[in-house]
């Protein structure tokens, strides 16, 4: 794929994300640094080094472009202020985090020692020692978004030895799920894919802390602002988190949301033609009346996939 073919492909993925951002007031200098894909030998090699699988959406989305990096400023009295950042790092850059020892005691403490059970919503928490957890972002110090990896052991399966190393692990014996680790090294849900990681990527517009929105922790005021100033739907999304209010219409947006994610990283035959794509990205295609909007946070909480959602790129500011 040449280069100009393969920049309007990354439009389509990301909605013209790019377009949108450049006619909303105040907002300059938005940059989308365009990676080439991965080659497959490198992915190849990434699973034989770690002796897993990746996530079929991952590697479909490394063998896309490998890695993404967008980030936009706002003009503020003659000055220019960094707001949005997002950010996917590469094949080569997912790297493993440095696993804990189990060996602690209150003289020698470690990161066994934090190790929970499950967290307020019943979820079984990503583990220091038995998890394998992997960097996707770094979130600009804040924290960090984790690919993690669980060990999933079948019920009445005696011949599988946890204490021996060298028990060779099968990659379908991993399931895979998406979390923020904060400073305080303290584990939250975001959601069940990297697909559904994707899309809210996108739908929060890469805007300061907003991995924060889906933890007890909160956004903090300054992202407040900008949120009540360029995203203010999605803001309300993140805020309601009632699973009684939202958790009915998971899936419901499905119809009305312009990023097919079934074919989002596919080959040229499963494209589509990018004048359709960029009608339904401006909006053209989407009725009146907004769909029943389901908070991916709720739908986490009720322990369901998050699927669907109304992407915030088709809210027009007034």
């Amino acid at each position: 794929m040449d280069e100009i073919n393969h920049k309007n492909y990354l439009d389509q993925i990301t909605i013209y994300i790019k377009s949108y951002l450049e006619k909303k007031p105040g907002i300059c200098q938005v940059k989308n640094d365009i990676k080439p894909p991965a080659e497959r030998p490198a992915v190849l090699m990434w699973e034989q080094k770690h002796c897993l699988l990746l996530p079929e959406d991952l590697k479909n989305f490394f063998l896309t472009c490998n890695g993404f990096h967008l980030t936009w400023c706002v003009t503020m009295e003659n000055n220019t202020v960094p707001v949005g950042n997002m950010e996917l790092c590469s094949i080569s850059q997912l790297v493993l985090l440095d696993a804990a020892v189990d060996d602690g005691s209150h003289l020698t403490p470690s990161l066994w020692d934090l190790d929970g059970d499950k967290d307020k919503n019943g979820r079984k928490l990503p583990s220091f020692v038995t998890s394998k957890i992997f960097q996707l972002d770094q979130c600009q110090g804040y924290g960090k978004v984790c690919l993690v990896y669980d060990e999933v052991t079948p019920k009445g399966d005696d011949d599988v030895d946890p204490d021996n190393e060298n028990d060779f692990k099968f990659p379908s014996d991993y399931t895979t799920e998406i979390w923020f680790l904060d400073r305080s090294l303290r584990w939250h849900f975001i959601c069940p894919t990297f697909q559904a990681y994707y899309r809210l990527m996108l739908m929060h517009l890469g805007l300061p802390h907003w991995q924060l929105a889906f933890t007890d922790i909160g956004l903090p005021p300054t992202s407040l602002q900008w949120f009540n100033l360029y995203a203010p739907v999605r803001l309300e999304i993140d805020l309601m988190g009632d699973v009684t209010k939202s958790s009915h219409t998971a899936g419901k947006g499905m119809a009305s949301s312009p990023l097919d994610l079934n074919k989002v990283f596919k080959g040229k035959s499963d494209r589509k033609k990018p004048g359709a794509a960029q009608n339904m990205a401006s909006g053209t295609n989407v009725s009146k009346k907004r769909q029943p909007i389901s908070s991916a946070r709720s739908a986490a909480v009720a322990g369901k996939h998050v699927t669907a959602s109304v992407s915030q790129p088709n809210v027009k500011s007034k």
